[in-house]
């Protein structure tokens, strides 16, 4: 997404990392799951690579030959496969610099529900 409009009609830009206005929020019932499935995951595929058996442990996980043709370092590997997992479980979330308003992703991408601050101004909250 490149921008999205607050009801205070400001416009809200993503269009470049480390937004200070723009967070990920990962739900507290996926929370303990997700760090349990990384370490399980983290785990096998040491096992897998003290083995010299990575293609395995990639096909196993539904990886194309292509991918597996790319041979990429273990990080790189290990950075796709739990970044791709994480992507699926994270909300967006924008704070309005104008007024405060955070702009949270609902389920559905791309659609967001408006929560006003008390304080009704911007307060940096997501800094």
């Amino acid at each position: 997404m490149s921008k999205i409009g607050c009801v205070c009609g400001n416009t809200i830009r993503d269009n470049t990392d480390s937004l200070p206005y723009k967070a990920r929020i990962l739900k507290d019932t996926a929370y303990g799951p997700f760090f349990d499935w990384l370490v399980s995951e983290v785990q096998s595929y040491v096992v897998a690579a003290e083995q010299g058996d990575t293609s395995g442990w990639l096909v196993s996980r539904g990886y194309s030959s292509d991918y597996i043709g790319l041979q990429l370092d273990h990080g790189n590997v290990l950075h796709d496969h739990l970044h791709t997992r994480l992507l699926g479980l994270e909300r967006t979330a924008y704070e309005c610099t104008v007024c405060g308003r955070l702009l949270v992703e609902t389920a559905e991408d791309n659609r967001f529900e408006t929560y006003a601050p008390a304080s009704g101004r911007y307060d940096g909250i997501l800094k």
